[in-house]
């Protein structure tokens, strides 16, 4: 995973290539420096060499390339990947006004590079949307999502979506190619076809050739050797449980089945991933009900809600929301482990999980602590009866 050392290497590749990229455009600029206009000018065109180069290392970084997926956290990767492209979208939209102040420009010059510049803002906006959970807390993120949902707008779509960040990235390419400074510059037009080449082949090793040679996880390098989500052979489908699980939980949706859930589940490495949170969101979103609440005891109730998953998500979904609600579904079917039947019980008779014991009083005596207070049985049997568990764990006796 990433260091300190690779992400200032990352850094630095972000930072030199475009740099001498400019350099070059600089020492090429056919016009001679003539005042005030020639210098934004410049200052524009550098503006959108750096937008150009910083799109090819993003899409680059998409195509998971076994150097990036084995040095760096997806985590860090998605922050990375989400904070330069807006930069780079920020600084096509300066390149833009100030080429024009700067003097004109040719039309299909000027409309490649406008629906270029569209394109990536139009993704931008789309991955906000539905590819990260930074506004998840709005209802009307939650209503898209579930009408996405509903429309099969799920992550295989997004990721076609994304890779038309490709066609924006080949209009910026044609728009700079025919620029006057490339046109009168073989080494100028050289930058420009190296870094659009690189990237063809990076997306086309990606799309094509690894397929060959990984699995159908799109993170092959972050699973655990004992990671198989396991939904072969299951049929039935539940539509209308899938949606009301994204209608109370939109953050579900932008799951990228990573895996780093299930590689850093506590229970899941002691089970040898016979319990899996990944698996269990993607038959969820699937609609797999049966197989999450007909299924073996361990498949939900290995989950012992200590949000480690949660911490290291690096979509920010909340798994175990997810997981508390699949639980009361099984409650409320009258199934469940007898273990938490036995544990609702005991609440139920004493108030508390752990009833109070001559044992435990005198340690805290010994300790110079004070009794503990009795709770009020009557008041959480009240609640336990009128919350409909004590009905639930009598149907099991």
């Amino acid at each position: 995973m990433e260091t300190k050392a690779n992400k200032i290497y990352m850094l630095l590749i972000y930072t030199i290539f475009p740099t001498v990229a400019s350099i070059i455009y600089l020492i090429e600029e056919p016009i001679p420096y003539l005042g005030f206009d020639d210098l934004i000018h410049r200052t524009s065109s550098i503006f959108g060499i750096f937008a150009f180069i910083w799109m090819c290392f993003n899409i680059i970084i998409m195509t998971k390339i076994k150097v990036i997926e084995t040095n760096y956290s997806l985590d860090w990767l998605n922050k990375f990947h989400m904070w330069t492209a807006v930069i780079a979208i920020i600084l096509g939209s300066l390149h833009y006004p100030l080429m024009r102040i700067g003097g004109a420009m040719d039309p299909i010059q000027l409309r490649t590079g406008n629906f270029g510049w569209a394109s990536f803002v139009i993704l931008l906006v789309l991955a906000k949307i539905f590819m990260s959970n930074n506004l998840v807390k709005y209802k009307a993120i939650g209503k898209l999502r579930l009408s996405a949902y509903i429309m099969r707008f799920n992550y295989g779509i997004n990721k076609i979506l994304h890779n038309v960040m490709l066609v924006g990235l080949a209009l910026i390419f044609y728009h700079s190619i025919i620029s006057f400074t490339s046109i009168s510059s073989l080494y100028m037009l050289g930058v420009y076809y190296f870094f659009f080449g690189i990237t063809i082949i990076g997306w086309f090793y990606h799309k094509l050739i690894r397929m060959f040679r990984s699995t159908s996880d799109p993170y092959a390098y972050r699973k655990s050797s004992w990671d198989d989500v396991g939904l072969d052979g299951i049929s039935k489908t539940y539509k209308k449980w899938a949606y009301r699980s994204i209608k109370q939980n939109p953050s579900l949706y932008p799951c990228l089945q990573c895996g780093t859930c299930t590689s850093e589940c506590p229970v899941s490495i002691v089970t040898k991933g016979s319990y899996n949170p990944r698996r269990n969101i993607l038959a969820t979103l699937l609609g797999y009900k049966d197989l999450l609440l007909n299924g073996d005891d361990l498949v939900i109730w290995g989950c012992t809600d200590c949000h480690t998953c949660v911490e290291v998500c690096p979509q920010g979904i909340e798994l175990t929301d997810l997981f508390a609600s699949l639980k009361n579904q099984s409650i409320a079917l009258g199934k469940g482990p007898d273990y938490i039947i036995e544990q609702a019980k005991t609440i139920f008779d004493n108030a508390k999980a752990i009833p109070s014991q001559p044992a435990i009083e005198r340690r805290r005596q010994e300790l110079g602590l004070p009794a503990v207070s009795e709770p009020d049985i009557s008041e959480v049997q009240t609640l336990l009866t009128n919350l409909g568990i004590k009905d639930k764990f009598e149907l099991r006796t």
